[in-house]
């Protein structure tokens, strides 16, 4: 466990230091935010339809730009080797990493949250559901991304590869994501919508456990 948080605390640091990273991908979501909400229309209504697809997309581009950090910094460094050098199981690295999205992605998509409400007219009366939809999302999200970014990450090409693995595996999480969210912004009482959180819960548990049984393997081969 101090592994994990050590790997990830330098992550963030190093990632947060430099903040040009990050502040383009905002800047990139904020725009198309922009530009999706001039596509849909002057009518509150016809946004506010729209707001639940518009903020798990923008999410998951967000995830997509973002997955590549995780280890972008290891091969520039040539620093990927000596985590695989440290005795024990390799596990710790991808908790480590999954950590270090999780956080990356849990601030972008509430910066995306409150863009969005204020463009989409999306309603947050119901903000603890919102954020519990949030934090399951980005975990099932990131468990996939993290496993994907350590496998392609001395490829050439990564950042291209990396959406074309990732965006099939993760669209049960995004479909739930999405229905979820209609349904906080609609009102619906969440005995009626749990099952979307029940759902969401069993794809990132078989998506963390898959993935960090599987690392270890792909990252050393």
């Amino acid at each position: 466990m101090r592994r994990i948080f050590w790997l990830a605390w330098r992550d963030l640091t190093l990632e947060l230091r430099g903040r040009a990273g990050l502040l383009a991908v905002v800047f990139f979501l904020t725009v198309m935010l922009l530009i999706l909400g001039l596509a849909f229309g002057p009518y509150p209504q016809d946004l506010r339809k729209a707001a639940p697809g518009v903020l798990w997309v923008a999410l998951a581009f967000a995830g997509s730009l973002l997955a590549g950090r995780a280890f972008g910094l290891e091969v520039e460094d040539n620093t990927l080797d000596d985590l695989l050098l440290t005795p024990g199981g390799k596990e710790w690295i991808y908790f480590g990493k999954l950590l270090f999205q999780m956080i990356l992605l849990l601030l972008v998509g509430l910066i995306l949250v409150v863009f969005t409400a204020g463009l989409f007219y999306l309603p947050l009366l119901a903000w603890p559901g919102f954020l519990l939809t949030l934090l399951l999302g980005t975990l099932g999200y990131a468990s996939v991304s993290t496993f994907y970014a350590g496998m392609l990450a001395r490829l050439r090409g990564r950042e291209v590869l990396l959406p074309l693995l990732l965006f099939p595996i993760v669209v049960p999480v995004v479909l739930s994501s999405v229905q979820a969210t209609i349904a906080l912004a609609q009102g619906v009482p969440v005995a009626e919508m749990r099952h979307w959180w029940q759902l969401l819960l069993l794809f990132d548990v078989i998506y963390v456990t898959v993935c960090s049984l599987i690392f270890p393997w792909v990252l050393e081969g």
